[in-house]
């Protein structure tokens, strides 16, 4: 699997579109250059990349990246999205000056490139437009050296300037009047080419609509409520992306949460480059959980007859029992021959071979590694999704692992899709005795299967009813 990149994603339905650092320095991807920032305040030149005082965060959980630095009198904050309109796309960023007096700001192209320099309102690498300044800069620079900050602090005089380096140090640098408390925006075009503008704030407002009719959960810990957050939308933008594993576990997240359309997205990308090359083992097994899952919730051909058969070969010794009797249950609906290689292959192997799933301490080690700066946005949530419900054939589990911290606390989840349909459930504690209230919905491709719910708090208990409530004993609650 590729490296995670050092910084976070902003992109669109059509997946990431450049990476925002810590220090809120952009990078487009697929481009060697990148895009960083400084403020001139009242004491002296402030670089982002080089002060402490910077704080990095995500607007509201979605793929909107602010960022403060703090100087004299307050901060200046930078929020970075990716913007589209019609066949441009772009990333927008905007700069705030929330101290009371004006500052400067510079802008400046730095990384690998052979020929850089500042043209009317344009920062250019090559002949490509990096930077739209929507203005003409009062101060400009190109440097060969890379060492464009020194021409900042010595103050660059307005008009355009190119910079040319065999090395491919070359760099250019714009620097711009910051009002208070006024936005200033620039565009960095997707390939160098029209600009387009938005603000970040109805980016992150378009993204909220999006996820707001997906499945919810308000669970007892304030962080994996944030990582579920953090989640849906890490899971739409993986979701248009090119890394097969990655958006192959976005479709099986986006399905659990009722966004199967989205998920639709995720397994296009999987199935385009699983045509393309053989994938790798772990990334074979997740295809294939990825395509049942497309049966199992939404009632839609999984496309699974085709391409089992060298998924399974692809998987080898990486195929566990879970994954297995997925894929079985759907071949068995939609290519019974090819069904019986399956359940075959279910009964030979080891009963203790399963994907492991994250309770406890590894729910908490994945809930962080979601909402650190830059880690995995989909481990918190599909970890959650792992403590929350278990699904068998004959069967639905809620609650199949209770973490220690959420014990005596209560949590309320809304609209999971499973292959049993729509499931709703309340916990409530009436001292050491857990109280389920729960409802199942015929999934709208067929009716509701009379299978017994069960909890892993009680495994004593079960229901076949659709909706009811329960006073459960102790059970398994430690």
């Amino acid at each position: 699997m590729p490296e995670r990149p050092a910084g976070e994603f902003v992109g669109d339905l059509e997946g990431p579109v450049a990476t925002v650092g810590a220090d809120g320095t952009v990078e487009p991807l697929g481009s060697p250059w990148r895009v960083g920032w400084a403020v001139g305040a009242e004491d002296r030149w402030h670089v982002a990349a080089q002060e402490a005082a910077v704080r990095t965060r995500l607007v509201d959980d979605m793929p909107v990246v602010a960022t403060a630095m703090k100087v004299p009198g307050g901060d200046v904050v930078q929020q970075v999205a990716a913007v589209t309109a019609g066949a441009r796309r772009g990333v927008v960023v905007e700069f705030v000056n929330e101290t009371p007096v004006p500052v400067s700001l510079a802008l400046a192209v730095t990384g690998s490139a052979k020929r850089a320099g500042v043209r009317g309102s344009q920062l250019l690498v090559g002949d490509l437009t990096a930077v739209e300044l929507g203005r003409v800069p009062g101060g400009a620079a190109a440097v060969s050296d890379g060492q464009v900050w020194n021409e900042v602090r010595s103050g660059p005089p307005p008009g355009d300037c190119q910079a040319s380096s065999r090395a491919g140090l070359a760099a250019a640098v714009a620097v711009l009047p910051l009002a208070r408390n006024v936005p200033l925006r620039v565009c960095l075009p997707a390939d160098g080419g029209a600009s387009v503008l938005g603000s970040p704030g109805q980016v992150a407002a378009g993204w909220q609509a999006m996820v707001a009719g997906a499945a919810s959960a308000e669970l007892p810990d304030a962080t994996a409520v944030r990582a579920w957050r953090r989640g849906i939308p890490a899971s739409i933008l993986a979701a248009g992306g090119a890394e097969p594993e990655a958006a192959a576990r976005a479709a099986i997240v986006l399905d659990q949460v009722g966004l199967p359309d989205e998920a639709d997205r995720a397994r296009a990308v999987v199935a385009d480059a699983v045509e393309r090359s053989r994938p790798q083992p772990e990334v074979a097994v997740v295809v294939l959980r990825a395509l049942a899952s497309r049966r199992l919730r939404a009632g839609r051909d999984s496309g699974l007859a085709e391409c089992a058969g060298p998924l399974v070969a692809a998987a080898g010794d990486r195929l566990d029992r879970l994954t297995l009797e997925q894929a079985a249950a759907v071949l068995g609906v939609e290519a019974p021959a090819v069904a019986r290689d399956a359940h075959r292959l279910l009964i030979e192997t080891p009963r203790d071979s399963a994907p492991g799933t994250a309770t406890g301490d590894g729910l908490a080690a994945a809930v962080r590694d979601s909402i650190t700066f830059g880690g995995d946005g989909l481990a918190g949530i599909e970890a959650a999704l792992d403590c929350l419900a278990a699904e068998a054939p004959d069967h639905l589990v809620v609650l199949p692992a209770l973490p220690g911290d959420w014990k005596g606390a209560p949590l309320d989840v809304r609209g999971l899709a499973t292959r049993h349909g729509l499931l709703s459930f309340s916990v409530r504690w009436h001292g050491s005795r857990p109280a389920l209230l729960w409802e199942r919905v015929p999934p709208t491709h067929r009716p509701l299967s009379p299978v017994p719910l069960r909890c892993g708090l009680d495994q004593s208990w079960q229901s076949e009813a659709p909706a009811g409530e329960a006073l459960l004993g102790p059970g398994n609650v430690a």
